[in-house]
């Protein structure tokens, strides 16, 4: 459903929250989405590796078996990034809020620091794809190629059921407030990426990122 309010934020910068499930492209999609529209690219998952958040947990234990982050030091990043962003640039949830309570919290930030109501996209792909592209994919990591420590058979069995348990309830809370579009994350980065931008020019976005 559309926020009541959308009509009236033509003059505020698009927020786009982009989730899917793993491994679907948000990544990737997320470059393209970040070049085109100048956003500021929150990606929790480059927050949580910067060397002053990595020290306040152990980093390497959670993530090889896919456990999650903890949730103050989430909140926190969500708390500093979405109050730091100056207001004449839209932001782009890359991949996240993936808990409930992350997205009670964002929900709330946005409105307390005037943002527009955001679009939700979420990327779908079936789980047999999800393992294929986990088996191949690395990552840039302090300048490095390296596969992921949470790209495991234990850890993508973790990661599949907090999908189940969590993602639905987040894209429900979700779907109550803003305009929410599913689409599906097969085929060519291309071909995706010409679906993810019907669905924002529908919503009513030009390329200056602005209603």
């Amino acid at each position: 459903m559309k926020s009541a309010s959308h009509a009236s934020q033509k003059q505020k910068p698009f927020n786009l929250i982009l989730l899917g499930n793993p491994a679907s492209g948000k990544g990737t999609q997320a470059v393209r989405l970040v070049k085109k529209y100048h956003f500021f690219d929150l990606d929790m998952g480059r927050e949580i590796r910067k060397p002053t958040i990595r020290a306040q947990f152990d980093y390497a234990k959670t993530t090889a078996v896919g456990h999650l982050t903890p949730t103050a030091i989430v909140r926190g990043i969500f708390k500093e990034v979405i109050g730091a962003v100056p207001g004449n640039r839209g932001i782009l949830f890359n991949g996240t809020p993936k808990m409930i309570n992350e997205a009670k919290l964002v929900s709330r930030l946005l409105k307390q620091n005037g943002r527009s109501a955001p679009l939700v996209i979420y990327l779908e792909i079936p789980v047999s794809e999800t393992v294929r592209r986990m088996t191949k994919r690395v990552e840039k990591i302090d300048g490095k190629l390296v596969k992921r420590d949470d790209d495991t058979v234990r850890a993508l069995r973790n990661r599949q059921k907090y999908y189940k348990a969590q993602i639905t309830q987040v894209i429900a809370f979700f779907g109550e407030r803003y305009t929410v579009k599913r689409i599906s994350g097969m085929g060519t980065e291309a071909a995706v990426a010409k679906k993810i931008e019907a669905a924002i020019k529908n919503y009513g976005i030009t390329n200056s990122g602005r209603n």
